[in-house]
């Protein structure tokens, strides 16, 4: 009786050695580098990072030089508009000369999305949100200054 106890015991050991070793780590050959997070094979990005091993700024897509053309409820705009990082964060962004206007503001930037929050232009106030696709940043925003609301959109061309 002892020696068949010892028997069961000794097939179940086996059996559990046999079904821990078949077990493999999904992670063990990913690199997510120095922004991601391994999860079941997958890296997950940090925010801010994308790409498959999470070592591309999400924002990179819009840094550059475009030229804007530009419908506002006040008049159509031709102009050109630089974009460059901002040292505030891995997401935001600077637009120099926005709506013409010689002014500076920033952006953050989620994915291909782009949000401008409430800031102070000029005389006025601005927000607004767009998105960028390929070469074509399109952005639509409002200015108000006092009574006066000037609703604007922008397709902006990368040059």
């Amino acid at each position: 009786m002892k020696t068949r106890i010892l028997q069961i015991l000794g097939v179940a050991a086996v059996a559990t050695i046999g079904m821990v070793s078949c077990t493999t780590d999904a992670c063990k050959d990913v690199d997510c580098g120095m922004y991601g997070t391994c999860l079941e094979g997958d890296c997950v990005c940090d925010p801010g990072y994308e790409g498959v091993n999470c070592d591309t700024e999400e924002r990179a897509e819009f840094i550059g030089t475009y030229n804007v053309t530009e419908a506002c409820t006040s008049g159509n705009y031709t102009y050109a508009i630089t974009v460059t990082t901002s040292a505030t964060g891995v997401t935001s962004i600077i637009v120099t000369n926005f709506g013409d206007y010689g002014v500076n503001v920033n952006g953050t930037v989620s994915g291909n999305m782009v949000t401008f929050a409430s800031q102070t232009v000029g005389g006025g106030t601005f927000s607004g949100s767009g998105q960028i696709s390929g070469s074509i940043l399109s952005i639509t925003y409002n200015v108000t200054a006092g009574t006066s609301v000037d609703d604007c959109t922008m397709t902006c061309t990368k040059q």
